[in-house]
């Protein structure tokens, strides 16, 4: 099987030769700049002088294309380009602001938001609030070239990466976190404006993407953290109530535009709300976040495996990882795939991105032993 057989074998439940692997495809699936060029250096490869930044605030990267051949990568990633109408307005303390008009600060390795624009708005102030221009012709700028070249002269998967914030993870990012949780108790009627202009922008958004990738893309990818350690952020009630009918609009919309699979990203434990994913159309889960309560992988397999496939969980990236020796980083990724490639719907890459901590022998130790055990009777 080439890649792009292996990786829609798997997806639709069956079992290919070899179980597909990930590194880099998406935004939450890749390695932080400081482990990526680490790891480079520790393969004896060629820095790259100006690594392809996948994610400014997060700092991740997309790995060059020698890094994804060694490790046998079965996944190539297209990805929304930036607005030509909008520059990040950028500070001289090592801040910027976005098109939301968020203000962003770089805080150690990453950015964190030091102003929220619509953290004392009204129902009223939305109208008039800072959003982005979805159909801006510079976002998709070449993009149906690209994926075309991709599908056409290649046998990898193709994904179309997350661009956007989702709908709960919008409201506590552009309102602040407490105050769009309070919102929720006590201002319903405006939490449940801002979400549907989230949900909107993002509607949007994807039909700019889609109308240009949509024909050539396997999968695609939407992010919306809805999980803490211990369980989700709000109740089971109040998601079903504001959120998912936000996250089913986006959902069907997706849907409608493309054959390709939809990839939720979800951190923390979100076990008790896995039916509704799957409900609302789901196909794939990620990270799998193995510390969270809730997350053992044996039960999740065992419970919605026929359903839904899983996109990550290969080694906990905040308990494990960090600290195991070789032999620990063997056993735990042969655990995991005995665990979770039968029948398919698995696809490895650590639960999360790698961060800087992370030694480069490790990485590596992850991704040799998965490419020596991910065949299909392999032992």
């Amino acid at each position: 099987m080439n890649s792009r057989e292996r990786v829609l074998a798997a997806l639709n439940h069956g079992e290919p030769d070899k179980v597909p692997i990930d590194l880099g495809g998406t935004i939450v699936t890749t390695l932080t700049r400081i482990a990526y060029q680490n790891l480079r250096e520790y393969l004896g490869m060629p820095a790259d002088a100006e690594p392809v930044i996948s994610h400014r605030q997060m700092d991740t990267v997309y790995p060059g294309e020698d890094l994804l051949q060694r490790y046998e990568v079965d996944f190539r990633t297209v990805a929304m380009k930036g607005p030509w109408c909008f520059e990040p307005r950028e500070m001289p303390d090592d801040s910027f602001y976005d098109e939301f008009n968020i203000r962003w600060k770089k805080a150690c390795y990453y950015y964190d938001v030091v102003e929220r624009p619509l953290a004392d708005a009204t129902v009223h102030d939305l109208a008039t609030a800072t959003w982005p221009d979805p159909y801006d012709p510079g976002r998709v700028a070449g993009l149906r070239e690209e994926a075309k070249a991709l599908y056409e002269n290649t046998n990898y998967a193709i994904v179309a990466d997350i661009m956007c914030l989702g709908p709960f993870e919008g409201g506590c990012v552009l309102r602040g976190y407490e105050q769009f949780l309070t919102d929720l108790y006590w201002d319903p009627g405006f939490a449940e404006a801002l979400l549907d202009k989230i949900t909107e922008t993002d509607i949007a958004l994807w039909d700019a993407f889609l109308n240009a990738v949509g024909d050539y893309v396997h999968v695609v990818a939407q992010g919306d953290d809805v999980g803490i350690q211990t369980g989700p952020y709000i109740s089971p009630e109040m998601y079903r109530k504001f959120i998912k009918p936000r996250q089913r609009r986006i959902f069907d919309f997706i849907h409608s535009k493309t054959q390709a699979k939809i990839f939720y990203h979800s951190c923390g434990s979100v076990y008790d709300l896995i039916p509704d994913f799957i409900e609302i159309g789901v196909d794939i889960l990620n990270p799998i976040q193995r510390s969270a309560r809730k997350m053992d992988i044996a039960r999740l397999k065992r419970e919605f495996g026929k359903e839904l496939c899983f996109w990550g969980g290969a080694i906990d990236v905040q308990k494990v990882l960090p600290f195991a020796t070789p032999q620990q980083i063997e056993d735990e990724i042969k655990r995991t795939l005995d665990i979770m490639a039968p029948g398919g719907g698995y696809v490895f890459v650590p639960s999360h991105n790698i961060q800087a901590d992370v030694t480069p022998d490790r990485i590596h130790k992850v991704y040799q032993t998965a490419l020596q055990h991910r065949s299909y009777g392999a032992s």
